[in-house]
């Protein structure tokens, strides 16, 4: 069978999928904007596509239309010259959202096409639970374009497939009717637990802190847990906290980069300077070392505001971290209070710091959470057995088509 990819960056949520293709013996092509240029996958040829050149304009709605439109063109001009040199695939797979699909029924009209649903936007509808006030419709814009090109893309495809049960549910009641759940996963064979590990970040065994999101991305939550902090370093006098982040632009080798630093007054405002002295700002790392860091925290904490679980919660969990999460619907589907993590009031900073320092305290008796939270992903999130999922349900609407 001949497989063609479609994603804005390369291999991103189909790394596990196109490596199961390629590993089927099937022949793939990835077409991709960016990616990491380490990363090589088992007959897997990667062809680069450019971005699409930037839209000068005041209106936002405009830009996002005419970058996607653009986006849509380079790939469909490069899915003709794949047709003229005689590649004609059996399997289209592409992201829904990002505008590469826009034509894949037109150059392609024989191949079976399916759309993964990236994200539909009901961030208007939501303003008050994310901003707390109105906003200028203008701010809406982007997101109800993109919303367009997932209207386009899911009504226009034969499969139509997203990530979680809470994410489906965001799409319209038409749309919800044909679309297939199947999460991409993680590779637990890499994010595996380290057994006997002691948290020696900062030369010497302490209760670790982790999170790991950017401080600039405000929906991971960083906001939020830069306000829990003071009191919980309070509680935890023997706590040290680590901020980092996996660099997706760098392979699993661990290489050179600037020493760990302490937070900066403007990162965390409202820790007085003593306590500060015990948060370590790591920043982007390799994989290798965000590993390493999910593998010896003491607590992992997830604060990211109601949208999709991101595979960092995955990854923790299959680490078997302890995870202290925020209380929203998309983290319910995978965190079980008290069984194999803990759940917590987002907005309610108070309870969460004494959350955080109970948890810590009764870490050393919690082995059964940690446990309990890598059956979870290894059962349900594994990226094999979910690629393996997703090529038995495409082949079966193959089949019925």
């Amino acid at each position: 069978m001949r497989v063609l990819f479609l994603n804005a960056v390369f291999p991103g949520p189909f790394r596990a999928l196109a490596r199961a293709c390629g590993g089927a013996g099937h022949t793939v092509l990835f077409l991709a904007e960016a990616g990491q240029k380490s990363v090589t996958l088992p007959n897997v040829r990667r062809l680069r596509i450019a971005p699409p050149k930037p839209y000068d304009s005041s209106d936002a709605a405009e830009q996002e239309c005419v970058r996607l439109l653009r986006r849509g063109a380079r790939a469909g001009n490069a899915m003709l010259d794949l047709r003229r040199k005689g590649f004609v695939p059996d399997l289209v797979i592409a992201a829904a959202s990002t505008g590469g699909s826009f034509y894949v029924r037109d150059v392609f009209p024989e191949a079976f096409c399916v759309c993964y649903g990236d994200w539909f936007s009901t961030q208007g509808r939501r303003r008050e639970e994310l901003r707390g006030n109105m906003r200028a419709v203008v701010n809406f814009a982007p997101a109800h374009v993109r919303n367009l090109w997932e209207y386009n893309a899911l009504c226009d495809c034969h499969l139509a497939v997203t990530s979680s049960q809470w994410q489906r549910a965001q799409y319209p009641a038409l749309l919800q009717q044909g679309i297939h759940v199947v999460h991409a996963g993680v590779n637990t064979r890499y994010f595996t637990p380290l057994a006997g590990s002691e948290s020696k970040i900062g030369g010497a065994t302490r209760e670790l802190v982790t999170f790991c999101a950017s401080p600039h991305d405000p929906v991971r939550g960083f906001g939020l847990f830069r306000k829990c902090l003071p009191r919980l370093l309070e509680e935890r006098p023997d706590c040290l906290v680590v901020i980092a982040w996996p660099d997706k632009g760098r392979d699993g080798a661990l290489k050179q980069r600037e020493p760990d630093r302490i937070a900066s007054p403007l990162e965390l405002p409202e820790i007085p300077e003593d306590f500060r002295l015990r948060v370590r700002m790591l920043g982007p790392c390799s994989l290798d070392e965000y590993r390493e860091i999910l593998r010896r925290s003491t607590v992992h904490v997830y604060l990211a505001a109601p949208q999709i679980f991101s595979t960092g919660l995955l990854e923790a969990m299959s680490c078997g971290a302890l995870v202290v999460a925020s209380d929203t619907p998309p983290v319910r589907e995978v965190v079980v209070h008290d069984v194999n993590g803990f759940l917590c009031t987002p907005r309610d900073t108070a309870s969460m710091s004494k959350m955080l320092a109970e948890v810590l305290e009764r870490a050393s008796c919690l082995d059964h959470v940690r446990r309990e939270a890598r059956r979870t992903v290894r059962e349900s999130y594994d990226a094999e057995n979910q690629a393996s999922r997703f090529l038995e349900l495409v082949c079966n609407k193959m089949a019925e088509r």
